[in-house]
């Protein structure tokens, strides 16, 4: 099993007028998230210049846990919401 940290950046668009609803979903996803055991960071950003758009920066202690996650009830929760979509994602993998 491969127990590396994984980081993702991930850009988030947010829906024409729903920066606000976005924004309380996004304190509830990250209220819950840091509560799970294998999260170390996970952060939201919103881009000064644009404000619809976001960046969310997470990283876990392994790909198990970021798969937990990705499960968790509050992560599909806030998906199912249809407030964003998903401008692009970058993952890495821990080198050493």
């Amino acid at each position: 099993m491969d127990n590396r940290k994984v980081e993702s950046t991930v850009i988030l668009k947010c829906k024409t007028n729903k920066i606000q609803e976005f924004r309380i979903a996004v304190a509830k996803l990250v209220n819950e998230t840091v509560k799970e055991p294998g999260c170390e960071i996970f952060r939201i950003f919103q881009n000064n210049a644009q404000p619809d758009e976001f960046i969310l920066w997470e990283i876990f202690k392994d790909a198990a846990a970021l798969d937990i996650h990705m499960k968790a009830a509050h992560t599909q929760e806030c998906f199912s919401l249809g407030l964003f979509e998903v401008v692009s994602a970058t993952h890495h993998t821990e080198v050493a």
